[in-house]
């Protein structure tokens, strides 16, 4: 291995090190998945301010897929009070976190 003028071999060198601590971290949470939980979370509480604790309590965020972010319901009363809020849910998204990306509501029954 030759060494650059730096003292680092060439191999070392082409690898890009050192590397910013942020891009490793924010390298690291999209691995894991950390930075999805987090969007979820937040998307929880959003929605929680929205249509109220009690209501939100009955509903999991779900995947975001091309601009629609589905909902899962607990039960059939709970997404056709969502359907109803739909279009207050999408403006308390799109004012808490404008470059989320969601464009769009999908409500499903949860599975449990």
């Amino acid at each position: 291995m030759s060494k650059s003028p730096g003292g680092f071999s060439d191999e070392r060198k082409n690898s890009r090190f050192p590397r910013k601590m942020g891009s490793i971290v924010n390298q690291l949470m999209a691995r894991r998945g950390y930075a999805q939980v987090s969007a979820n979370e937040q998307l929880q509480e959003i929605l929680a301010q929205t249509v109220g604790k009690q209501l939100a309590a009955s509903v999991r965020v779900g995947n975001l897929r091309r601009g629609v972010l589905e909902l899962y319901a607990a039960d059939s009363v709970t997404m056709q009070e969502l359907t109803f809020m739909k279009r207050k849910i999408l403006k308390g998204i799109a004012k808490a976190m404008p470059t989320s990306g969601v464009k769009d509501l999908r409500f499903r029954m949860s599975g449990h």
